[in-house]
């Protein structure tokens, strides 16, 4: 006799029973449980990596480029700062207006992408990967609630090819991989290293009118020249800094509101258990301090990439101001900076309702507007002779 003491069992493939004669009917059974050969967290913080979804779309083209056939693309070429660059996150201010939506995103991306603050979040996705030279489709969430077995055999073949999934709303991250027939979804968010399992119905919640979707990122189209984006991008920094709707404003204007909601009285009477510090003020001055910090990566590849763009190096200069206004970079030069003063990172309501202390918080943030002015008139004048990006 024999004792059997463990019998393992693992669900990640099935073998068919029956073996089938030359040229019979071949079936081809589903997989219950699978995930991405690339698996790592989506963004590293403490590098700069704070607009999350340039982390999502650097984590797909990685995924591509591993499965890809013509090898005409280093990953290398599509990482973290060259979407950071070319969606314009890493050059651009926000301010969400007092009286729009509760809503206030993270990046420029963040509000291209949510539906009720901005345009078609499908066109930007379509304008962003399409620079890359690659068709991608974003279903809104309501849509993926009333055919949810078509889009989740969608996910789970893309899965099954190595492809992970953009999801953005009330989560925001890729799916890398699925168990239990897609039931439950393997989820990769901010600087987390493993993934987490993420109920379908979680991944669906909420009203028929919230917002987000999920994003498929499918054939190569085209090569686009690397040197053309970059340019292109730069190029592209004018407009963006001059958008200004009734629910949002992007520039030299997204510094003059966040100052005068401060002056204006906004906080007077606000109780602390109703002051979010981010929502109200650091998120503004995270990404303040992001990109007088962290644009110049992507700056200096594009000087690399067109010598001709002498510029870049005072454009970069003008950028570092942002880092010394916010206190970070050579904060020497600005001894008064917003964290000396008490209005950055360290915020405090107090600080914000006191007249005396709000009035140097707000100088320095308008200051801040000026230099945008510098940053995108400079632009303008250089590239005047550029084609339309």
């Amino acid at each position: 006799m024999k004792y059997i003491r463990r019998i393992q069992v693992s669900q990640l493939a099935e073998t068919p029973k029956n073996k089938l004669k030359t040229g019979e009917l071949i079936m081809v059974t589903r997989q219950s449980n699978n995930i991405i050969p690339i698996v790592h967290r989506l963004i590293t913080s403490e590098f700069g990596e704070n607009y999350w979804f340039n982390g999502c779309a650097k984590y797909v083209m990685e995924s591509l480029a591993g499965t890809a056939d013509d090898g005409s693309r280093s990953v290398n070429d599509y990482d973290y700062w060259f979407f950071a660059g070319i969606t314009g996150d890493v050059f651009t201010q926000h301010y969400c207006y007092k009286g729009a939506p509760m809503y206030s995103g993270d990046a420029l991306s963040s509000y291209m992408m949510n539906e009720n603050v901005g345009s078609e979040p499908a066109d930007f996705i379509s304008e962003v990967f399409g620079k890359c030279g690659y068709a991608a489709t974003y279903i809104p969430n309501r849509d993926i609630r009333r055919n949810t077995e078509m889009y989740l055999s969608t996910l789970t073949s893309y899965i099954d090819k190595g492809v992970p999934v953009i999801t953005w709303g009330h989560l925001y991250g890729v799916f890398v991989g699925y168990e239990d027939y897609g039931k439950v979804l393997l989820y990769i968010t901010g600087d987390n290293n493993q993934p987490e399992r993420v109920p379908l119905e979680k991944a669906l919640r909420g009203e028929v009118t919230d917002t987000g979707g999920w994003i498929f990122v499918g054939e190569k189209k085209e090569n686009n020249p690397l040197a053309q984006l970059y340019r292109r991008a730069i190029a592209k920094i004018p407009h963006t800094l001059n958008i200004n709707t009734d629910a949002y404003c992007f520039g030299a204007e997204a510094f003059r509101a966040w100052a005068r909601d401060i002056e204006s009285g906004r906080f007077d009477g606000m109780a602390n258990d109703d002051f979010d510090a981010w929502y109200y003020h650091t998120n503004y001055i995270c990404v303040l301090a992001t990109n007088g910090s962290c644009c110049h990566e992507f700056l200096k590849r594009a000087r690399e990439l067109n010598p001709d763009l002498s510029f870049l190096d005072e454009l970069s200069s003008l950028y570092r101001r942002y880092a010394q206004i916010w206190g970070g970079e050579n904060n020497g030069n600005d001894p008064d900076n917003l964290e000396a003063l008490g209005g950055g990172f360290n915020v405090t309501l107090e600080a914000l309702q006191d007249k005396e202390r709000r009035g140097k918080i707000t100088a320095k943030i308008r200051e801040c507007a000026e230099v945008t002015e510098k940053i995108a008139e400079m632009i303008t004048e250089r590239m005047a002779n550029d084609e339309p990006y």
